[in-house]
């Protein structure tokens, strides 16, 4: 049944606001609104969110969904699923209990069935408010990292500026604009049964808007919610943590990829040691019980080499982890590594000591579960490497590396050295 391999809830109860300001359906596709006609018209400069939520956009993507129709823009959803990780589309749908093991079942006994079947007879509009709102404050960043994009990253476009690859504009920020915040931030606060707030830039917490809107929030009594937010860990706010404190559930996820050197040559601009210290700051200021740390890698073929020692470092805190695998550029994908080097990480990967999980269903969003997390993970991981590659993009994988100069440093090449690439 294919609904069940493509269906997602995220149409119907979040919203998703770009660097630029254009709406998108969901922060998991790649952001093909933004430099198009469309963004002419879905931007929230010229629409508010409640002329969004029933926008032709809109309605086609629930139709789409309610059809199971296999959507090119959710590939990413699409190869966490196939590999075993937990997609954001499977994580999603369990707020709405919907399940991926016992989908048809679940999916009729979902509390929010009767939204999806309305909207199923009223050509995809729904009547519904939505809950949850993803929302980047801007593109500024203070990293490069060596997978991300300049509409993510004020540091990249400007690079991409300079050698000729990159039109778009070095910065992008909606906030700036007051009126439109403050439509956007008095809308969200107006919210009755507001759920879930999630933050990302660039780097939010250079950002003053960022602590604005949790002191919005915090007057208009919306604390009763999941706020979450994702930094690159470079800086560290202990203000911040106290005021988080007061939300029922805060998850503040750190992007990191490594433990070890390997992590700064990926994260251009970032020092591992200050980002490891800052993360047990963290831990040492939340309030325990309901603010959790989360570290939110995106296994790669630049990563896979030492990313089973960061997870054994969250495991030694008792931190969860939550994984994007990165499936672009295409060329960065675990699997597309040489096939020699895939069996020396197989071998390191099969040694994994696998735990009996906790009893009852699993749930990828209960921090408590953070070692049968990490596991998933690994079994993940070993099936990439299990997968085979494309000759063409291994090639592309290793002049990349050449013109990063990586081969140069004796610490990091001998994670990429093969025979067939020698």
């Amino acid at each position: 049944m294919t609904v069940s391999k493509y269906f997602c809830n995220i149409p119907w109860f979040e919203v998703h606001i770009n660097a630029d300001g254009t709406y998108h359906t969901c922060g998991a596709q790649p952001n093909k609104i933004s430099g198009t006609e469309e963004a002419k018209v879905y931007n929230v400069f010229n629409m508010p969110i409640s002329e969004w939520i029933n926008s032709q956009h809109q309605r086609i993507t629930r139709l789409k969904k309610l059809m199971g129709f296999n959507e090119p823009l959710c590939f990413m959803c699409y190869e966490e699923d196939s590999l075993g990780s937990s997609s954001k589309r499977v994580k999603e749908n369990l707020k709405s209990g919907i399940s991926p093991v016992n989908f048809k079942k679940t999916f009729q006994q979902s509390p929010d069935y009767k939204l999806f079947d309305y909207s199923a007879h009223h050509d995809g509009e729904t009547k519904i408010k939505p809950v949850s709102y993803h929302i980047s404050l801007g593109n500024e960043c203070n990293l490069a990292c060596r997978m991300c994009s300049p509409t993510a990253s004020s540091k990249i476009a400007v690079e991409e500026i300079r050698l000729g690859n990159y039109y778009g504009p070095a910065r992008q920020n909606w906030t700036e604009d007051s009126v439109v915040w403050k439509q956007v931030t008095d809308y969200i606060c107006a919210t009755p049964d507001l759920k879930f707030v999630h933050i990302i830039g660039g780097e939010p917490l250079l950002n003053p808007r960022f602590e604005e809107l949790v002191d919005l929030l915090i007057l208009a009594g919306k604390t009763d919610i999941y706020l979450g937010f994702t930094t690159n860990g470079t800086v560290f706010n202990q203000e911040l943590i106290l005021k988080l404190n007061q939300f029922r559930h805060v998850d503040i996820g750190i992007s990191i990829e490594c433990v070890g050197p390997l992590n700064d040559y990926i994260r251009r601009g970032s020092t591992t040691e200050t980002v490891l210290n800052n993360i047990n700051q963290y831990l040492e200021y939340r309030q325990e019980g309901h603010v959790y740390v989360t570290v939110r890698p995106v296994p790669s073929a630049l990563s896979v080499h030492t990313l089973d020692e960061l997870y054994r470092w969250c495991i030694d805190r008792r931190l969860d982890v939550m994984t994007n695998f990165l499936v672009r550029p295409e060329f960065m994908q675990i699997k597309h590594l040489p096939q020699d080097v895939k069996n020396r990480l197989l071998i390191q990967y099969k040694h994994w000591h696998f735990e009996q999980p906790i009893p009852g269903e699993s749930d990828p969003r209960d921090p408590n579960r953070y070692r049968e997390h990490i596991d998933n993970e690994i079994r993940a991981i070993i099936k990439a490497l299990e997968e085979p590659a494309n000759p063409k993009l291994t090639k592309e994988l290793y002049e990349k590396i050449a013109l990063w100069r990586w081969l140069e440093h004796d610490e990091i090449a001998k994670y990429f050295e093969s025979i067939t690439e020698a």
